[in-house]
């Protein structure tokens, strides 16, 4: 009878391991999916890249604003903002500031020309406090060992209404 137990036991224990590392192994592999997927975006030429893909590669620390479309908010508060910029490894890291003393609401766009892309420009929003600077990208797009220019403008700008 003991040695019943035992081998139940041992069989238990087998598939609980067994389940165990299939499990393990699983987690390893979608995480190395989620690898490759990302080097195949990364090796994607850029005339394939989507809007989207893009967007990502343009603002890679999630400060792209929100989309936006047409003259939204007006000129008015366009003088009280300034863009500054910073050398990086890549083109220069470009800054946005707001001099005034109120929020102010703006459309950003960013333009750019990569070779066989339909996409031509973005048009961002963003909610910018006063006295404040953020980070809207960079002046070049290094991708797959070319750098491309990035032009942004500052397309319409007003005054929150709170």
């Amino acid at each position: 009878m003991k040695l019943n137990n035992y081998y139940l036991f041992l069989v238990v224990a087998i598939l609980f391991l067994g389940c165990k590392n299939d499990k393990t192994d699983s987690n390893q592999t979608d995480s190395n999916v989620i690898e490759s997927n990302i080097t195949d975006t990364n090796l994607k030429d850029i005339s394939e890249l989507s809007y989207i893909e893009i967007y990502r590669a343009l603002f890679v620390d999630n400060n792209g604003g929100f989309d936006a479309h047409g003259d939204l908010y007006g000129q008015d508060a366009v003088s009280y903002l300034s863009i500054s910029e910073e050398s990086s490894s890549c083109g220069n890291i470009m800054y946005l500031s707001n001099t005034s003393k109120d929020s102010i609401t703006l459309a950003l766009k960013s333009s750019f020309n990569f070779p066989g892309n339909p996409n031509k420009e973005m048009l961002r929003a963003y909610q910018l406090p006063p006295s404040e600077k953020i980070s809207i990208g960079n002046s070049k797009l290094c991708y797959n060992g070319k750098a491309y220019n990035i032009k942004k403008e500052i397309t319409s700008a007003g005054f929150n209404s709170n």
